[in-house]
C-alpha cells in the first residue's frame, strides 16, 4: 500500500439534519443517530488506509460556541487517530472561527495541529511507508466574515531554493472562484492557487465537491461536506472524504470515498394523461426500488416532485396535499428506500387537454392550433413548394418563422440542423403544439 494522506472538510459536527417533513419521528431520530456516525466513518477511513496525516479544512463545528459534548467527541476521536500514527491539521472557517466565542475544552493531542489565524503556518510530515517529507500549511479564520484573499498569503511560504523540493499541501477554507451558492469569504481565484508555490490545495467551505488540475500541475480540490443534510442540490450526492496519494514525491489524482451515513435525493416523476392514481403509486414505488438499491446501504430521504399531465390534475394534486396518496405506502417505501422515507411531495401537474377537442371547440385557440397545423403541412404540388417568382416557398417561410427572434448563431446552428435534417422541423412542431396544448390547459386549472 503507498503513502496517503486524507483531505475533509465542512464536518458541521454539532448541525442537525435538515428538515425531514413529513417523516414519521422514530424515523427521523433513527437517521439523525445515523447522520452523526459519518465522523466515525472518515476516522475509520483514515485507519484503515494506513494514512500519515488527515487535514480538515474548516467549519468542524457547526457554531464557533461549539458546545462542550461535541467538542470532547471531536478530541476522543483525535486521540483515536493519533494512536493509531495518523497526524492531524485542522483549520477553522466561517461556521467556527478562532474568535473569542470559540472555547477549547483543552490543549489538543499530541500529533494534532489547529493553524491559528492571521498567517500561514507550515509543519513538515514524514510519509509512513517511504520516509519522505511533506509539507503542511493552514491557516484559519479569526472572525466569522473573513473578506481578505488569504491564498496569497501562502506565497509568504516558498521554500529555501538551496533546500530540494518536498510536496507542499495547503489547508484552505475559502471561496475560490467566487462560487454564487455560498458566501463569499476569503475570495480568490483559481489564477492565484496556480501562483504559489502548492502542489495541493485542500479546499474547504464550497459542499460540492470538485477536483481541479491546475495548469501547472498542482491540484485544487473541495471535498464537500461529510453529509448531507439537506434537499439543497450540492447536498443530494454522495458525501466524504479524499484520499490523495503520494508516491515518488509527487502527489497523485485525488480518489473520493463515501463516509455518509444518510443520503439526500429528489426526483422528478413525469405523470402521464393515462395514469390513474393506483398507477401514480405504483410508479412511486417503482423509483423508489431504484433510488434505494443505487444508494445502498445508506437509508434515502426523499423528496418528490409530480410533474406532466394528468385527466384529473385537480384530483391527484388533492391527493397530494392531503396525503391520501402515499397514506399506506409509508412502510413500503421506506424499505424499498433502505430505512429512508419519503419526506415530501408536490404535485406540479396539469389538465390534459385532448387537441380534437380544441379544435372542435371553434374558439381563437382552436384557430392558432389549426395554423400550427398547417406549417405541418407543405403544399402538395412542386411549383408550390418552389413558391411563385419573388416569393418564399412554404418550408422557407417556416424555417425564417422558426428562427425568429434567435440570436445569430443559434440561427445559423438551427440552419445547419435543418439543411442536414430537415425531418427535424417536425419535432420543432410537436414541440410547439405540446406547449401550445399545456399554456391552454393551465388557463383552465381553478384559480
Amino acid at each position: 500500500m503507498g503513502d496517503c494522506f486524507v483531505h475533509a472538510s465542512d464536518l458541521h459536527l454539532d448541525a442537525p439534519l435538515g428538515n425531514l417533513g413529513q417523516m414519521d419521528e422514530q424515523r427521523r431520530r433513527k437517521l439523525t443517530a445515523l447522520a452523526a456516525t459519518a465522523w466515525d466513518k472518515l476516522v475509520n477511513l483514515c485507519i484503515n488506509r494506513n494514512a500519515s496525516f488527515l487535514v480538515l479544512a474548516g467549519d468542524i463545528f457547526d457554531d464557533a460556541v461549539a458546545g462542550v459534548r461535541v467538542q470532547l467527541s471531536f478530541h476522543r476521536s483525535l486521540r483515536k487517530l493519533t494512536d493509531n500514527g495518523v497526524r492531524v491539521f485542522v483549520c477553522h472557517g466561517n461556521h467556527d472561527p478562532l474568535s473569542d466565542d470559540f472555547k477549547p475544552v483543552g490543549e489538543l493531542p499530541e500529533g494534532v495541529v489547529r493553524f491559528p489565524a492571521g498567517q500561514p503556518e507550515s509543519h513538515t510530515v514524514r510519509l509512513r511507508n517511504s520516509g519522505d517529507e511533506v509539507r503542511v500549511s493552514g491557516v484559519s479564520f479569526g472572525t466569522r466574515r473573513e473578506t481578505q484573499n488569504l491564498a496569497l498569503r501562502f506565497g509568504a511560504l516558498a521554500p529555501d531554493p538551496d533546500v530540494a523540493h518536498i510536496p507542499h499541501v495547503a489547508v484552505l477554507h475559502a471561496n475560490v472562484g467566487r462560487n454564487p451558492g455560498h458566501d463569499p469569504y476569503a475570495p480568490c481565484s483559481y489564477d492565484d492557487l496556480d501562483g504559489v508555490e502548492v502542489d495541493y490545495w485542500a479546499l474547504g467551505h464550497i459542499h460540492k465537491r470538485e477536483v481541479r488540475e491546475l495548469p501547472r500541475g498542482a491540484w485544487a480540490s473541495y471535498c464537500g461536506n461529510l453529509q448531507g443534510r439537506s434537499f439543497k442540490p450540492s447536498e443530494c450526492e454522495p458525501k466524504g472524504a479524499l484520499v490523495v496519494p503520494v508516491e515518488q514525491r509527487r502527489i497523485g489524482k485525488p480518489q473520493f470515498e463515501p463516509c455518509d451515513a444518510v443520503r439526500f435525493a429528489r426526483s422528478d416523476i413525469e405523470i402521464t394523461p393515462t395514469d390513474s392514481i393506483v398507477e401514480v403509486q405504483d410508479r412511486l414505488l417503482e423509483a423508489a426500488t431504484k433510488l434505494g438499491a443505487s444508494h445502498h446501504p445508506c437509508p434515502v430521504a426523499w423528496e418528490v416532485l409530480l410533474t406532466g399531465t394528468s385527466g384529473d390534475a385537480a384530483g391527484l394534486r388533492k391527493a397530494v396535499d392531503d396525503g391520501d396518496l402515499v397514506e399506506d405506502l409509508s412502510d413500503d417505501l421506506s424499505e424499498r428506500l433502505g430505512g429512508g422515507g419519503l419526506c415530501g411531495m408536490e404535485a406540479a401537474v396539469h389538465t390534459a387537454l385532448d387537441r380534437d377537442a380544441v379544435l372542435a371547440g371553434g374558439e381563437l385557440r382552436a384557430d392558432v392550433l389549426r395554423d400550427l397545423q398547417r406549417l405541418r403541412r407543405p403544399p402538395a404540388d412542386t411549383s408550390a413548394r418552389r413558391g411563385a417568382a419573388g416569393e418564399p416557398s412554404a418550408a422557407t417561410s417556416l424555417d425564417d418563422r422558426l428562427q425568429h427572434g434567435l440570436p445569430p448563431a443559434l440561427a445559423k446552428a438551427w440552419r445547419s440542423v435543418l439543411d442536414e435534417r430537415p425531418e427535424r422541423r417536425g419535432d420543432v412542431l410537436d414541440l410547439a403544439e405540446e406547449l401550445l396544448l399545456a399554456v391552454y390547459a393551465e388557463a383552465e386549472e381553478p384559480s
